[in-house]
């Protein structure tokens, strides 16, 4: 019977240690039984305190803004006055935290409704603007017979999440949009919407980690994530902060959402990028490597960079900027940039678009290029001045500092001209072309950048708005399609498309041949071309330049298959550069093509080529440079020089054997009229002239202050300035605090990670900042304080082997009564014990190293 009553005991104790998610039977047989154990491993679904999930029952709307919260690691607050959320209610900071990071609106008249139930069309809505894309299925293909009841605002919404599997129907057809949710469904929605959560800070993450039923993978906390492939949407979360997420060799099938931190793309694949964030935060995206992003949107601040791409990564291609007043820095080479809303974009020198369109007004500032600009809407701002720039009828914007105005669009009639240029009794004297413009306002004419010449090319007609083009010019044209562009005063332009052919015209094939004159190299070798005649012709001559060749010693020519082969002897004799051929038929017209020589036998060389320099004096950038020259064929430094101006030997650069050093004072002397760059030419008694190209970078101060717990500096602190990108950033640096707990180094633009270690911290102390000025990161770190324990008995004498105990730890007195601490500041009680004495406790408050005694009686 015993043994029976403790078999009982232990089994009841037993179930009292397991997890309430274990015990809970109202899930057992659930169809929801597998999404609410998975979010509870995920602690994000708990049981009641009775062990019960209540799946069929609805939720509140704050118990759906907690597990969102839970999800995607939300803990920022917001400032809220809702009259139905009382400050020391159980949800203040529930709904706080979800209305500072947007996904939820109140109900109206100042209410949020938080014990309300939520409607499983109003669920979908809210989970959708998450990811902050448009979606991107059709309502119209939603099957359900209720879906005319779905509300017009959560029609996509919902669709989106059906097609992706979120949330079903019923069985019988119907959706019921207004129909609340149970907390079962809002697990299965969670439990796909989220995917695979990676959630450890600083966690290195694989494919093999990835959860193969579920398609998302949702990113909340700083990390890495590697050889991966994701089949949904990958949603970097607000969660991950200021700090940094990085993707290697990661294939994502959906899109990627960047919500939160700073990103590295290397090797990444994916079809849609959307960069956005409700909260205060500059979003940063960095490019390396083979990543390829077809289509890039981005609706808040951010900062998008390509560095270090492969040679056939495709990087940021098409890019649309759909955020109101943001601000975006561009370092990329981007096809397609449409601007939807007003905004402003910094552009560095390596930025080159193809092709911008503004239907919103922009401010493009910064360096680079634009090839062309279509300004849809006017107050648009761009330093630069595109190749091309369209105007939309009536719009007004400032080009390069000059205010440009667009006139109604221009037609012209008829578009097209096709003539055969080898037939000449076929074309006209003139060809007439009318437009709907002023002619008086016609400002130039070009032809694939050729600028015609008014009264021998062209001429106005007289008697309506137009152009007459002639057969003189016409006739200069080879073979081919033109595009004419007319340019007016008010920057409008129109197109003709002229198409020319050749009946009677010998061709040449290929147009652009290449020869090396280094004699052991794979392009030193005739060169074989193909020339092709009309019916009746034979090639006559060759030219190369001015020079007639010679048939049999510089070329040979087969008649019947018309093969020509260039002598690699006769191409030697040629200095390197370009130059070009002429093959003259026995009659009609000489056709041409283009030949480059090089040489790639060995030249005098120095190394590094391009070097980096900081003009600013205070910085460790400002130094001399070194480099390594290596002549070819004995070859002697005779001098160097910069910008026309002789260096002088001894003083602004010195030589020792190998070695040669640029003073940093005649270097920076080049730097002070704003130069981006001076090249500085070696000049050798023979062979070529190395150039070495000094790089001048702006830096910045960048200070760390470095504070305990109570605000006081700390000296000999050491500091680690990391980059985010070793490529564009400066390398990484340390340095040592000063008595102000002050260390300074001196960096380029970008993000980077400071790191301070001490041996009185707890443990190193990290923050993560951006640089664009000079600017100080307060650094706060915790100090361990040593702390002394004195033990004596009533007399004053030390005691030895007495057991002193203080926050946990414990240690014995020596011969001198001492027992020592490393202590975090705070409230303790000292409890020493000894033998023959009786056992005193003492409390003590730590705020500094110090030494306490404890007498025993």
């Amino acid at each position: 019977m015993k043994r029976l009553i403790s078999a009982v005991l232990a089994a009841a104790m037993l179930l009292c240690m397991l997890p309430a998610a274990l015990a809970a039977s109202d899930i057992e047989n659930h169809w929801a039984k597998t999404y609410l154990t998975e979010l509870h491993e995920l602690e994000i679904i708990n049981p009641s305190s009775s062990g019960q999930y209540t799946p069929d029952q609805p939720i509140a709307r704050w118990e759906f803004m907690r597990y969102i919260n839970r999800a995607f690691d939300f803990t920022e607050k917001a400032s809220i006055s809702f009259t139905d959320v009382p400050s020391g209610s159980a949800y203040y900071d529930i709904v706080a935290t979800a209305v500072y990071y947007g996904y939820i609106n109140g109900v109206g008249n100042n209410k949020m409704d938080p014990q309300g139930t939520l409607t499983r069309e109003q669920a979908a809505t809210i989970l959708g603007r998450l990811h902050k894309y448009t979606p991107d299925a059709d309502p119209d293909d939603m099957t359900f017979s209720d879906k005319s009841a779905v509300s017009s605002y959560a029609r996509a919404y919902v669709a989106e999440a059906v097609a992706l599997k979120y949330i079903n129907g019923y069985p019988n057809g119907t959706f019921k949009p207004q129909g609340t949710i149970t907390r079962g469904e809002i697990a299965k929605i969670l439990y796909y919407f989220l995917g695979t959560s990676l959630h450890k800070e600083g966690g290195s993450y694989t494919g093999a980690d990835l959860d193969s039923v579920t398609d998302n993978v949702s990113i909340t906390r700083p990390c890495t994530l590697s050889n991966a492939t994701i089949d949904g949407n990958l949603y970097i979360t607000e969660g991950v902060g200021a700090g940094s997420v990085t993707l290697q060799n990661v294939t994502v099938e959906g899109r990627i959402i960047v919500s939160g931190g700073s990103v590295v793309l290397n090797g990444v694949s994916a079809l849609d990028l959307t960069v956005s964030s409700p909260c205060d935060q500059t979003l940063s995206v960095t490019c390396s490597g083979n990543t390829s992003i077809a289509h890039t949107e981005v609706q808040s601040d951010a900062m998008l960079y390509e560095s270090g791409l492969g040679i056939s990564a495709g990087g940021l291609s098409d890019l649309d900027v759909n955020g109101e007043n943001l601000s975006l820095t561009l370092d990329a080479a981007l096809w397609d940039v449409n601007v939807k809303q007003a905004c402003t974009i910094l552009t560095t020198g390596s930025t080159t678009i193809d092709s911008l369109t503004a239907d919103g007004k922009v401010t493009l500032t910064g360096g680079g290029s634009v090839q062309k600009a279509a300004l849809n809407v006017s107050g648009c701002d761009l330093v630069m001045e595109p190749s091309t720039v369209e105007l939309a009828s009536g719009v007004t914007a400032t080009i390069a500092g000059e205010s440009v105005q667009s006139s109604n669009s221009i037609s012209i009639s008829p578009a097209a001209l096709t003539f055969d240029a080898g037939n000449a009794d076929s074309i006209a004297h003139s060809y007439d072309f009318t437009f709907n413009a002023d002619k008086d306002d016609l400002v130039r004419i070009t032809v694939d950048g050729d600028t015609l010449t008014l009264g021998e090319d062209y001429n106005l007609l007289t008697d309506k708005n137009g152009i007459r083009i002639y057969k003189t010019y016409l006739t200069t044209l080879e073979a081919g399609t033109y595009t004419a562009k007319l340019t007016f005063s008010d920057r409008s332009t129109a197109a003709l498309t002229i198409i020319t052919s050749n009946s009677g015209q010998m061709a040449v094939s290929p147009s652009q041949i290449t020869f090396d004159k280094y004699e052991e190299s794979a392009g030193y070798a005739n060169v074989p071309l193909t020339v092709s005649t009309p019916a009746g012709v034979t090639l006559s001559s060759i030219k190369l330049g001015s020079t007639v060749l010679e048939r049999g010693t510089d070329y040979t020519y087969n008649t019947s298959t018309g093969q020509v082969v260039l002598m690699a002897e006769t191409l030697a004799k040629k200095s390197k550069g370009s130059y070009t051929i002429s093959f003259v038929p026995s009659k009609g017209s000489t056709t041409t093509c283009s030949l480059t020589i090089t040489d790639s036998k060995p030249v005098n060389k120095i190394a590094p080529e391009e070097v980096d320099f900081d003009a600013n004096t205070s910085s460790g950038g400002y130094r001399d440079i070194a480099v390594t020259l290596t002549p070819a064929n004995g070859a002697e430094l005779r001098r160097i020089r910069c910008n026309n101006k002789e260096l002088e030997e001894d003083w602004q650069y010195k030589v020792s054997g190998n070695q040669v050093t640029l003073n940093k004072s005649a270097i920076s002397e080049f730097a002070e009229k704003g130069a981006s760059y001076a090249d500085f030419t070696f000049v050798m008694s023979n062979g070529q002239n190395p150039t070495l190209r000094v790089n001048y970078v702006t830096t910045y101060a960048l200070t760390a202050s470095v504070v305990d717990d109570l605000g006081l500096p700390i000296e000999g602190a050491s500091v680690t300035f990391t980059p985010a990108d070793s490529a564009t950033g400066t390398a990484t640096q340390t340095a040592t605090t000063d008595e102000d707990g002050k260390a300074t180094v001196y960096v380029k633009r970008g993000s980077y990670t400071l790191t301070a270690a001490h041996e009185r911290f707890t443990e190193s102390i990290s923050q993560t900042t951006s640089v664009s000025s000079s600017r100080t990161v307060k650094m706060t770190g915790e100090i361990l304080e040593n702390v002394q324990v004195v033990v004596t008995n009533k007399y004053g004498a030390m005691l030895s082997g007495a057991v002193v105990s203080i926050g946990g730890k414990a240690a014995t007195t020596g011969a001198d009564g001492v027992a020592s601490f490393s202590l975090r500041r705070d409230n303790y009680v000292i409890q020493v014990s000894c033998s023959g004495y009786t056992t005193t406790t003492k409390p003590i408050t730590v705020t500094g190293s110090i030494r306490t005694q404890v007498q025993l009686e």
